[in-house]
């Protein structure tokens, strides 16, 4: 399987969907130690696929599907911009499986 054919070899270093979104940037960097966590945040990256998934998440959110129910349900607890990177990596995880 080959995620992006314009990128040669990325199929041999994304093994999982967990990779795929790790890759993306859209998983969070959590940063624990001593049992508490320092600092968690998804990270920056210019890559094109993460700014589709992102576009895509926005536009789901006044959707009435599944995807724009779990955005509305994640922003009333974490506020929109959390909200908006979750819904992404949901996204991502879809199209990783399709």
């Amino acid at each position: 399987m080959d995620p992006n054919p314009a990128q040669p070899g990325l199929a041999d270093r994304v093994l999982s969907a967990k990779h795929f979104t790790s890759w993306l940037k859209l998983c969070p960097n959590n940063q624990i130690t001593g049992g508490k966590t320092i600092r968690s945040s998804a990270g920056k990256s210019h890559n094109r696929a993460r700014q589709a998934f992102l576009q895509a998440a926005a536009s789901v959110a006044r959707s009435h599907c599944a995807f724009g129910a779990f955005y509305r349900r994640l922003k009333a607890r974490v506020g929109p911009a959390q909200a908006q990177v979750a819904t992404a990596h949901k996204i991502a995880r879809v199209v990783y499986h399709l």
